[in-house]
């Protein structure tokens, strides 16, 4: 693997904009790919080692759930141009897509004006750094490199968050023989989409299951206000901690973190 930088996400995401900008010759010119009776390739997002999970059939395995999400866009669907607003976003996923591969991770799928993705083990505590190396880098160059691209367009500065948990998460394949969709479900991506949501804009917040992984780690993380959350069933109370994870100081890290991907298995998994 090869550094990636922030001003490579940058043109990454200023790319696909303008691509998407002028997608009336691309959908001319598909029109023509399809009256020649050729057919275009679709790729779906999910993990590798599940896509082949039967109607039913379900695979449970350890890892890291990462949602990336753009902060107070719903505001921005209401003020601005559809197409291009959504434009906008894609532009943005698809560099979430491209950090999220080039960090070792999976990317599971688009949730809205969001990426969900998973990194699995390999070694739990350098998957970890990687998932939280990926969020700070995905922030950082929106912040950097995003922004002031949308600001010479005149238009309006974009926010990002994330949200990140570690346990078992189960692939199972839903639907029926001709519709179907391999959902991944769990307690860790369940809250690691509520971290997400707790999260003001510029802001990672992460569950205990991930702070645990990272014990020598304490300066990167702290307790957030409304830690811990409470889980109630008859009279029984159990606690779950979350944390505000220090991003920036990971920044000025990354290049000497990306190095140590070169031969280390971190998207290798063990369904169980």
């Amino acid at each position: 693997m090869t550094t990636y930088t922030a001003q490579q996400f940058g043109r990454t995401v200023r790319d696909d904009f303008n691509n998407r900008r002028s997608r009336n010759n691309v959908f001319e010119h598909a029109s023509l790919r399809a009256s020649a009776g050729l057919a275009l390739e679709s790729r779906a997002l999910g993990h590798p080692d599940f896509e082949r999970l039967a109607i039913g059939e379900r695979a449970t395995a350890p890892m890291v759930a990462v949602f990336l999400d753009l902060s107070k866009f719903t505001r921005r669907t209401f003020w601005d141009d559809q197409d291009e607003t959504v434009d906008l976003a894609h532009a943005v996923l698809t560099g979430f897509i491209e950090v999220v591969t080039r960090f070792g991770g999976h990317p599971l799928g688009l949730r809205g004006d969001g990426l969900f993705a998973g990194f699995s083990p390999g070694d739990r505590a350098f998957t970890a750094t990687m998932a939280l190396s990926a969020s700070a880098f995905a922030l950082n160059a929106v912040r950097n490199e995003v922004n002031p691209w949308l600001d010479q367009r005149g238009f309006e500065r974009i926010q990002a968050r994330a949200g990140l948990d570690y346990g078992d998460i189960t692939f199972v394949r839903t639907g029926s023989r001709t519709s179907s969709e391999v959902n991944p479900l769990g307690f860790a991506a369940n809250f690691a989409a509520k971290c997400e949501k707790t999260a003001d804009s510029w802001e990672i917040v992460v569950g205990e299951g991930l702070r645990n992984l990272l014990p020598n780690e304490v300066s990167h993380f702290s307790n957030h206000k409304f830690s811990p959350k409470r889980y109630t069933r008859g009279d029984e109370v159990r606690r779950y901690y979350f944390y505000d994870y220090k991003w920036e100081a990971t920044v000025a890290h990354l290049s000497g973190v990306t190095e140590q991907l070169h031969g280390h298995p971190t998207s290798q998994i063990s369904a169980r």
